[in-house]
């Protein structure tokens, strides 16, 4: 069936215009098939700030979406306001992180750049330093170096389908994030133990958040319950999922990703490293599989691996996402999409558009779209970060 060839949800709308009778075959192959609700149906989409026009205080920016498959852009002219000095700060489910300071504290609205009738989501402000750390920040210093405060954050689902049934995951903290979470309606964060630092990424797994992370190298996964905490006051413990010592180079980045199937995460893991004969930093990718006891949560497997097979993955400041390349022609299996997260290398000319690793060779190649990227990338939104259109289907 033809609708079976078109993969992106942009052709099934074109295919859905042609006529009435075309658009009633389009709603009940989608209501058939249920095809855009499974996991590993929809493709990401490249987003990346192209123009900006600065009114006062506010700094206004066209967004663009690229799809990885075709190259070619899915929506341009996204109308998207932005005060001066925000940052873009990840996205998840189709939504995006805006990340502002008021006073000592961090403050983040959830936006969504597809839906303008969306409201916007203010939530309670952050309160990212202790007693003790203020002692020791000058809070000048801390007004010009908040943007680098926050290193990701995701959502548990889409808040459109209940507004008071998601949970947010915000890693935090400079030099060193940790992990806060509130829950939709909620008016004040969940701290767990403060001392759990260094995390590097976080990901919504069989109803708990793992995170990943770990100081001196030595890098571990931690689970924390988050569902079964409603007082903030109380918040859970972290439990350590993999023993100490195991993985002892030190990542410049790394991340989990939940697999196609859902039977086990794939733990990511970008190091870099300087080469004096080449006179330049090498980068290149180890992959684990880390499966885990239904009943516990404890690890029953955790093993590098050369490849991913047809999964794709893709990973950066956004929340982590796995497809099959079978799916999306143009998209290259045994591989991982990646485009930087630190703030500090957005504006930096090696990391204005995302790289592909190939686990079959080990090759990075840089994506050479001539992407129609604004040169002002520190005035909020990043060089790109990966976002998933929230098509629901024709219904």
């Amino acid at each position: 069936m033809i609708l079976d060839k078109l993969f992106e949800p942009t052709d099934h709308l074109s295919f859905a215009r042609v006529c009435k009778d075309w658009c009633s075959i389009s709603r009940n192959y989608n209501i058939a098939t249920q095809r855009w609700h499974k996991k590993g149906k929809l493709l990401p989409l490249f987003l990346v700030s192209t123009e900006s026009e600065s009114t006062g205080k506010t700094t206004n920016h066209e967004l663009e979406a690229y799809n990885v498959s075709s190259g070619k852009r899915c929506y341009d002219n996204i109308h998207f306001p932005v005060t001066h000095g925000k940052r873009c700060c990840g996205s998840s489910h189709g939504w995006l992180a805006i990340l502002d300071i008021e006073g000592i504290c961090l403050s983040i609205t959830l936006v969504h750049p597809f839906q303008k009738s969306v409201e916007a989501i203010k939530l309670p402000l952050l309160d990212f330093m202790t007693t003790k750390s203020l002692q020791y920040y000058d809070i000048n210093h801390l007004k010009n170096t908040y943007q680098e405060y926050i290193r990701k954050v995701i959502l548990s689902s889409d808040p459109i389908l209940n507004r008071d049934n998601y949970v947010v995951v915000v890693l935090y903290g400079y030099g060193g994030s940790k992990l806060a979470f509130i829950k939709g309606g909620q008016q004040r964060w969940t701290y767990p133990d403060r001392r759990q630092s260094c995390l590097k990424d976080a990901i919504f797994y069989r109803n708990q958040v793992y995170a990943v992370g770990g100081g001196d190298g030595n890098e571990k996964i931690l689970s924390f319950d988050v569902n079964s905490c409603n007082k903030p006051s109380k918040p859970p413990k972290a439990n350590q999922r993999t023993p100490n010592n195991v993985l002892k180079k030190c990542a410049a980045s790394s991340y989990l990703v939940e697999s196609v199937e859902g039977d086990h995460l794939w733990h990511v893991r970008r190091l870099v490293s300087y080469s004096r004969r080449a006179d330049k930093y090498i980068e290149r990718f180890m992959v684990y599989k880390v499966a885990f006891e239904d009943k516990d949560g404890s690890v029953v497997e955790q093993v590098e691996v050369q490849s991913i097979g047809d999964e794709t993955l893709f990973v950066g400041a956004s929340h982590s996402i796995a497809i099959l390349a079978s799916n999306f022609p143009g998209c290259k299996p045994n591989s991982i999409y990646y485009a930087t997260e630190e703030p500090y290398c957005f504006g930096d000319p090696d990391h204005k558009t995302y790289h592909i690793s190939s686990l079959d060779d080990g090759t990075i190649t840089e994506y050479q779209q001539n992407l129609r990227r604004h040169p002002s990338l520190h005035l909020g939104i990043p060089c790109g970060v990966w976002i998933l259109p929230m098509f629901k289907g024709l219904f």
